[in-house]
């Protein structure tokens, strides 16, 4: 058995947080539990719910977080949380803290997936890990592996291997500017540059952007928006409301693009994972569109992309395991802050 870190591991993004404890580094992530940021005026008083309402004793904290995270005061991008790493250490009374960019944790949460198969495509290991494939393709060894996905924010994570040890590569990828490819995306800009300062590329992939693109459809067809949240768009999109199919279609095609110029500037020849539970959601949506076409349409790179392995996942537990793997991998061991 590995020492007794009781360790509190947590996946916390903009409308959500999932909370975790393992008692060391051989035993199994228990007590998961999911809560809502804005039910908690800061993180401090989710964890002390987490830990009085399952009876804890925590002495060290793995925390992974929806935007940048390597200053001692961290601040959420897309929720009202921030907080002091060594404040934290000394309300919780722990010993150390580890807080990590959200999919460069989602990318450790796959370390097992990747290390322990050759060939990690096989049918009976994609259904063991959650997964289904998009796009089948060559995994091209050597290369690195594209983590992504839209969520209350976009997330966009790389994977490196390092003599066999996973290295993630922590960024914002989807606050870059949106960058449209078709006449219909340049008039989508435009009509969201007239409502917002800065279009990101979160602006149109994520559970706002959703709607963004619903409300610009309703716009362009000069109809009165019936829904407003990304759920009901999901949910009118597979009972075959038409705006809603289309306003998810023209979503997931511009996630091609977003996955196919992620792919050219990370080297991510390995594989492409999807993450997030609105890509989940949409999962039907990614071939009753142009996703393959839109992913193809590099020029000369077509093939470089297209040939890349594209997978969904459905592990909504897999950012509690990379948080957990990163507390551990030696990589990391300089950003933890103890006292």
């Amino acid at each position: 058995m590995g020492a007794d870190l009781k360790l509190l591991v947590a996946d916390i993004g903009g409308t959500n947080a999932r909370f975790g404890y393992q008692e060391n580094n051989k035993s199994e992530i228990k007590h998961i539990e999911f809560l809502n940021c804005i039910d908690f005026a800061n993180i401090g008083n989710a964890i002390a719910h987490y830990v009085c309402k399952n009876s804890l004793n925590i002495e060290n904290l793995s925390l992974s977080i929806a935007g940048p995270c390597g200053n001692n005061f961290v601040k959420f991008t897309n929720n009202h949380w921030s907080f002091d790493k060594r404040d934290l250490l000394k309300e919780t009374d722990c010993t150390s803290l580890l807080a990590i960019n959200d999919f460069a944790a989602q990318g450790l949460g796959f370390t097992n997936f990747f290390s322990a198969y050759s060939n990690f495509l096989d049918k009976k290991i994609i259904d063991q890990h959650e997964l289904i494939v998009l796009n089948h393709g060559k995994s091209l060894d050597g290369t690195n592996v594209l983590i992504t996905g839209p969520g209350t924010g976009l997330g966009v994570g790389t994977l490196v291997f390092i003599d066999n040890t996973p290295l993630p590569i922590q960024g914002e990828g989807g606050n870059v500017h949106f960058s449209p490819a078709t006449k219909e995306e340049i008039n989508l800009l435009e009509w969201l540059s007239n409502k917002i300062d800065y279009v990101s590329t979160e602006e149109v992939l994520s559970g706002r952007g959703l709607v963004n693109i619903y409300n610009y459809l309703c716009f362009k067809e000069n109809h009165t928006p019936e829904i407003s949240t990304a759920d009901q768009i999901g949910l009118a999109a597979k009972e075959g409301n038409i705006l809603a199919r289309n306003a998810a279609r023209l979503m997931v095609e511009i996630f091609a693009t977003s996955i196919a110029n992620n792919i050219l500037v990370t080297g991510s020849q390995k594989c492409v994972i999807i993450c997030g539970g609105i890509s989940a959601k949409l999962s039907e949506i990614f071939g009753d569109s142009m996703f393959h076409d839109r992913l193809r349409n590099k020029g000369k790179y077509k093939n470089y992309v297209s040939d890349v392995p594209i997978l969904l996942s459905f592990d909504d537990n897999n950012g509690l395991k990379g948080s957990a793997e990163a507390f551990y991998n030696p990589f990391f061991q300089r950003q933890k802050v103890s006292i």
